[in-house]
């Protein structure tokens, strides 16, 4: 039997939105198959193909997060990002995960598939 889920209902501008956990939202995605469907800003894959930096710190700074802030919400130091950022580094898969859920992003987003 399942856990209830934990969520609210929350009204903007005349529109009702479900707010549910990232992880929820993240099962229910990737269950109806729509992980794919998600999108990354250009912004991020230009800073991502033309400079070379990490799709996970393009999104940080995208978002306008310093690498202190992410630290402080990881529980981590701010030199364990910096490390993380770094060219060619390749974080594990549940790294990823944790980064995501920092950012308020789906995993699948920190990934170019074919590129």
């Amino acid at each position: 039997m399942n856990a209830p889920t934990e969520f609210r209902i929350t009204e903007d501008g005349g529109r009702k939105y479900a707010v549910v956990p990232l992880e929820r939202f993240t099962e229910l995605v990737e269950r109806a198959g729509g992980a794919d469907a998600l999108t990354i800003p250009h912004a991020v894959v230009a800073r991502h193909l033309t400079a070379g930096v990490p799709l996970w710190k393009a999104w940080r700074e995208h978002l306008g997060l310093t690498q202190t802030d992410l630290a402080r919400t990881l529980g981590v130091s701010q030199a364990q990002i910096a490390q993380w950022e770094r060219a060619g580094a390749r974080p594990r898969h549940a790294t990823l995960k944790r980064l995501a859920a920092a950012m308020g992003l789906h995993v699948a987003q920190l990934s170019l598939r074919g590129a």
